[in-house]
C-alpha cells in the first residue's frame, strides 16, 4: 500500500514538473487583464497557426508599467527573457500594449525585421490602432495576426517570382507618377514660353507691304518632275537575348529599409504609437 502511494506521489511530481514547460509555450501575456480567458486561447491558436505555416514567432504582451523602459525596449527584453523566436536569429514579433502609457508598440526581430520593415509596419499599425482606440483590444491583436500572416505569404511569392511587384513598390509608383507629370508640365509650359518670346521678337522687324507682286518671283515658276526608283530590300534578323537571371526582381524593392535599435546584444525593429 505504501508503494502504491509512493508511485502516486512520484508520478504526480513528474506531471507538476511539465506545467512550467507547457506554459512557456503560451504567447498570450495579458498582465493587464484586457482579454477574457476565451479571447486568450484563440490569440493562442492564431499564433500556433503562424508558427506552423510561416517558422514565425507571434506573441502578446499586456501590462500597466514598463518599469522604467521604453514601450518597445520593455517589449525586447521580455522576448529575451522569455526565449521567443523561431529559429537562429529568434525570428518573430511581440505585439506589447502598456496601458500605463497608452502606447503599443510591434517589436520585430530575426527574419522579421526583413519582412515587416518600416512601411509594412505603418500600414498595420494603422488599422490596429483603431481597434485599440475603441478599446477593442482583442480585435486589434486578431488584425495585427491576420496581417502577420498575409505579408509572410507575400514575402514568401516575393522570394519566388522575380516579376513580383510589392505593395511597397505599387505605393512608390503611385506616389512618383504625379511628380514626374508636374516636371513635364513645367517643362512643356517653359519651351512653349520660350517659342512665343522668340516669334514675338522676330516680328518686330516685319513691316506691312501690300503690292502683291513682292510675293511672285521674277522669272516666274517651273515645274520639274522628280522620280525615285526601288531597287532592292535587305533584311538582317537578330535573335533577342533572353534574361537568365531568375533572382533578379524586377518589380523592385520589397518594402524599403527597417528601422531598427539594439538591446542585450541582439537587433529589433518594428514600431506604433500612441492610442
Amino acid at each position: 500500500m505504501k508503494k502504491k502511494w509512493i508511485g502516486i506521489f512520484t508520478l504526480l511530481c513528474m506531471l507538476l514538473s511539465f506545467v512550467p514547460a507547457f506554459a512557456e509555450e503560451g504567447r498570450v501575456f495579458d498582465n493587464a487583464d484586457l482579454l477574457t480567458a476565451e479571447e486568450e486561447a484563440e490569440l493562442q491558436v492564431l499564433s500556433e497557426e503562424i508558427q506552423q505555416e510561416w517558422d514565425m514567432d507571434l506573441a502578446y504582451l499586456t501590462t500597466n508599467d514598463t518599469e522604467g523602459l521604453s514601450v518597445r525596449e520593455y517589449g525586447a527584453q521580455f522576448y529575451m527573457e522569455k526565449n521567443l523566436g523561431i529559429g537562429e536569429d529568434y525570428s518573430g514579433l511581440i505585439f506589447v500594449v502598456d496601458m500605463g502609457s497608452r502606447e503599443a508598440q510591434i517589436v520585430t526581430s530575426g527574419t522579421a525585421i526583413d519582412i515587416f520593415t518600416d512601411y509594412y509596419i505603418e500600414v498595420i499599425w494603422d488599422e490596429v490602432m483603431g481597434y485599440l482606440s475603441d478599446g477593442d483590444f482583442y480585435g486589434g491583436m486578431v488584425d495585427l495576426a491576420d496581417n502577420v500572416s498575409y505579408y509572410c505569404g507575400e514575402y514568401q511569392k516575393y522570394l519566388e517570382d522575380p516579376d513580383y511587384i510589392s505593395a511597397y513598390e505599387q505605393d512608390q509608383d503611385v506616389n512618383v507618377l504625379p511628380v514626374f507629370m508636374g516636371i513635364a508640365v513645367l517643362i512643356s509650359l517653359a519651351i512653349a514660353g520660350i517659342g512665343v518670346t522668340i516669334m514675338r521678337r522676330s516680328c518686330d522687324t516685319i513691316r506691312p507691304f501690300t503690292d502683291g507682286r513682292a510675293y511672285l518671283k521674277g522669272n516666274g515658276y517651273h515645274l520639274r518632275v522628280n522620280q525615285d526608283i526601288f531597287a532592292n530590300t535587305h533584311t538582317t534578323m537578330m535573335p533577342i537575348p533572353k534574361n537568365d537571371d531568375t533572382n533578379h526582381h524586377s518589380g523592385g524593392s520589397w518594402g524599403g529599409p527597417s528601422s531598427t535599435f539594439s538591446s542585450g546584444g541582439r537587433s529589433f525593429g518594428g514600431g506604433g504609437g500612441k492610442f
